[in-house]
């Protein structure tokens, strides 16, 4: 399958007639309440390692550089699941993927609790981020299924916001957690109600409609995808983004402890501000790229990208800790302009039958820059003997990488 293949898709929103959803509208509303909870509750499992992780390199005695290694170990696999779980949600349906993912990464996050070394807990990471990482693009495809092109990105944007609300929840409730219990009794809750939320999801969202045999679509593999100039822009953007986003998730609770002398619960509920804000931010995107978002895409990404290095650059400089907090959450906010737009334009522009291997292309960008964020931002703090500087100018350097491909965008650009 090549690229031309997609020529026959150019055009998908003028081409492809609104598809007529199987979802009651009550339905709807029960379907988005529970995806929102699913990923609360995925984003909520991937934050606790970034709280958890302080004191766990005391009880493994972890040097910044195995502590960068236990951080990108679960974006590995979950870069790359991405891609599988995305082919396989547009082939067979999202509801059987997505109960797949949210039980298989609960279990793991439940042994997470058991681990006993370096070795284990990078190994149980590594097979936590085949869990998550069908998730993203299997409820992309639940969302195709619900809802029709026309109103796609609010809920979108809605439920992908659960990133920020997860990170949120999870910051504050696993240092509390922690505090209270100690890190390996939060993992065991989290896997515990991870498990029954698989049943949910299990109950709630349908199998998708039958097609008949004459109107079954041609699906380019990801091979196709890649080679369209929009699609490698696309996850080019999120790649940059991410390098900044994972690395700031990843590394500033260790950041506040560390450099701001701020304690571990402290730092975890400090955390919790940018994600909060976030999570508003991003539906305020949501709601505008439903309105304006096709013909202004260029300004959503780029925009977001420059004030995204902009704040970063400025978190640099801070010396007190409001401004500090201040600069991170103006950062984040930034980002959800490139978060939210990155994941509209496979949903907006491409057909049904090829949403979830675009996503997941999209998302394997991202994450692909997440297995590489923490890591090098722990050499970059081992090589510099602690000093956090020349990891955040590297993410600096991430943010200008993103604005300069964002310039390159051209709204209307065909797919193919």
């Amino acid at each position: 399958m090549t690229a031309s293949r997609l020529e026959k898709h150019e055009s998908p929103l003028a081409q492809e007639s609104e598809p007529v959803t199987h979802y009651s509208k009550p339905r709807k509303i029960i379907l988005l309440i529970v995806l929102l909870a699913a990923w609360v509750l995925a984003n909520a499992d991937r934050i606790a390692m970034s709280i958890s992780i302080v004191p766990m390199t005391q009880e493994f005695s972890l040097d910044s550089r195995e502590t960068g290694l236990v951080l990108s170990a679960f974006y590995v696999t979950y870069a790359v699941m991405n891609l599988l779980a995305g082919w396989l949600s547009d082939r067979i349906g999202s509801r059987r993927v997505l109960v797949f993912c949210v039980a298989s990464w609960s279990v793991f996050t439940a042994l997470t609790g058991m681990a006993w070394s370096l070795g284990s807990l990078i190994a149980i990471r590594a097979l936590f981020g085949i869990g998550e990482g069908g998730f993203a693009p299997a409820s992309t495809v639940t969302i195709a299924e619900a809802y029709r092109k026309s109103e796609r990105a609010k809920p979108k944007s809605l439920v992908i916001g659960a990133a920020f609300l997860g990170s949120a929840v999870g910051s504050g409730w696993i240092a509390t957690m922690i505090h209270s219990h100690g890190w390996r009794f939060a993992y065991h809750v989290l896997g515990a109600v991870g498990v029954a939320m698989a049943i949910v999801l299990w109950l709630v969202v349908k199998k998708p409609p039958v097609q008949a045999a004459g109107t079954r679509q041609t699906r380019p593999g990801v091979k196709a995808l890649l080679r369209t100039p929009i699609m490698r822009r696309t996850a080019l953007i999120f790649f940059f983004s991410n390098l900044v986003m994972v690395g700031l998730m990843s590394w500033m609770p260790t950041y506040l402890v560390k450099t701001k002398h701020v304690n571990l619960m402290a730092a975890g509920l400090a955390s919790s501000l940018p994600y909060l804000c976030s999570f508003v931010c991003l539906n305020v995107v949501g709601w505008l790229l439903d309105r304006h978002g096709q013909k202004h895409e260029r300004r959503f990404l780029a925009g977001g990208a420059f004030s995204m290095m902009v704040f970063m650059a400025l978190m640099v400089t801070c010396s007190q800790l409001w401004t500090l907090l201040t600069c991170w959450t103006l950062c984040m906010m930034s980002y959800t302009f490139v978060y939210g737009t990155v994941f509209a334009i496979p949903l907006k522009r491409l057909p049904d039958g090829m949403i979830g291997s675009a996503s997941g292309v999209v998302n394997f960008g991202g994450q692909l820059a997440a297995s590489i964020s923490p890591a090098v931002m722990g050499l970059l703090v081992a090589h510099y003997a602690g000093s956090f500087v020349p990891a955040m100018l590297f993410l600096v350097a991430a943010g200008a990488g993103a604005f300069l491909v964002a310039v390159t965008w051209r709204d209307g650009e065909r797919t193919a």
